[in-house]
């Protein structure tokens, strides 16, 4: 009896049968799921503040004496044309530490800046100080975290790659869902405009400690070999093959792609808030469940629709079919916007109905053009690639938000419609 009771509560030893590719799947498995809840939380606190900032631009230049809708529209056309400036000089880096330090130490950095940026704007009572808060975003890139993620546990396999892509983008649009929503949400019913950004530094502190806690070293899934000699390069060797790789024939033509549609995106979020609040009327609840909205149907396109996509249509007939139908979106959107008389429901029905589909258009594009880049480098580069990829599309964002609002001062949205259709085409 007493040996049966030994037994009975004796931790079982692991199996002398498993494998190292065992091991590492098992612990590729928890890197990935980590990686998914760090999103969500991401998503969350970022999104808490997009239908939260029209408004607070509107206070802060009401206060420094700005009153003309003209001059709220170039404050934020400027704050977003900034804020994409920081990410452009960050992105490069995130992706060079990604290869450096590894997943682990990468993704605290990225969360503990997040968590600066949101005290910063929390205290935001100027629009200087709200330009500030923008500076930490600089290493703001845990999607670029998560995206090195997928394509160094997928070893190799482009529809396990497309796959983990598309859960990726699941697990951003399940807290970008929530996050427009309760931001609003939390405006209308407490009138408090920096609420979200106190409730973001939690979560941001959360996310620093899953990841130094449970996150691996980007080398660690890939590569048995634990002695694995350290690189030896500097950032600015680093910078310099970041250049010569962005060169690749392979490569090349799909930046170029995820530059144009890094333009015409940016430009259609810069002036899509702004034509809602000051043409339709939304309030911040309807702006939040506007964008809520398109986001819960990407996650639910991500979570069942995406790698049978990929396998059917493939990567590049993803990125081709997404960018014919935002092109044709846009134009939709614009007729719709034209003729809504106010705020009425049907209007923001068919708003929000648009407004999904080319959300569910512009995953489909990124995801095929993420999987294509990721699968013509080495798994070394997938780093150095993944932040060259977010430096590109953020530059794309710096120019595109100022002359969005400036499209809007001259005409209509049309303008900004028919500029953004003729660039996806």
């Amino acid at each position: 009896l007493a040996g049966r009771y030994h037994r009975m509560t004796t931790p079982a030893k692991p199996s002398p049968t498993s494998s190292p590719r065992e091991t590492a799947a098992s612990s590729d498995r928890l890197a990935l799921w980590i990686t998914y809840l760090n999103i969500v939380l991401y998503a969350l606190c970022y999104q808490l503040q997009r239908p939260v900032e029209p408004f607070l631009v509107e206070a802060l230049s009401h206060k420094a004496g700005d009153d003309g809708a003209t001059s709220i529209s170039q404050r934020y056309g400027q704050l977003n044309s900034f804020f994409s400036a920081i990410q452009t000089v960050g992105s490069p880096l995130v992706g060079i530490m990604l290869d450096r330090i590894g997943i682990r130490y990468a993704s605290a950095l990225v969360f503990l800046a997040s968590t600066i940026s949101y005290a910063i704007l929390a205290k935001s009572t100027d629009l200087t100080l709200l330009f500030i808060s923008k500076i930490p975003t600089a290493l703001q890139h845990a999607f670029l975290v998560a995206q090195a993620t997928a394509a160094t546990t997928t070893r190799g396999d482009a529809a396990a790659r497309a796959q983990a892509l598309g859960r990726m983008t699941t697990a951003y649009t399940i807290g970008a869902t929530i996050g427009p929503a309760l931001g609003g949400y939390l405006v209308d019913t407490l009138g408090d405009l920096y609420l979200g950004a106190r409730l973001a530094v939690v979560g941001s502190l959360f996310s620093v400690f899953l990841s130094l806690w449970f996150l691996p070293n980007v080398s660690q899934p890939n590569n048995s070999n634990k002695n694995h000699p350290v690189r030896s390069q500097s950032f600015l060797e680093d910078l310099k093959k970041s250049g010569e790789m962005a060169m690749r024939s392979s490569l090349w033509p799909l930046l170029v792609v995820k530059v144009l549609g890094g333009v015409s995106a940016s430009m259609l979020s810069t002036a899509m808030p702004l034509v809602l609040t000051q043409n339709l009327k939304f309030d911040s609840s309807q702006l939040g469940m506007n964008m809520s909205s398109s986001m819960f149907a990407v996650a639910a396109f991500g979570a069942v629709a995406m790698a049978p996509l990929a396998s059917h249509v493939g990567p590049a007939g993803m990125a081709r079919i997404g960018l014919l139908c935002r092109a044709l979106l846009e134009t939709t959107l614009a007729s719709i916007v034209s003729t809504a008389s106010g705020n009425d429901l049907h209007g923001v029905l068919r708003v929000a109905f648009v407004s999904i589909l080319y959300a569910l258009s512009s995953h489909a594009l990124a995801t095929g053009l993420t999987t294509q880049t990721t699968g013509v480098v080495d798994k070394t580069e997938q780093g150095a690639l993944l932040g060259l990829e977010h430096g590109l599309f953020s530059l794309a964002r710096i120019g595109a938000p100022p002359l969005s609002t400036y499209l809007l001062s001259k005409g209509s949205f049309w303008y900004v419609a028919g500029a953004c259709s003729l660039i996806d085409l």
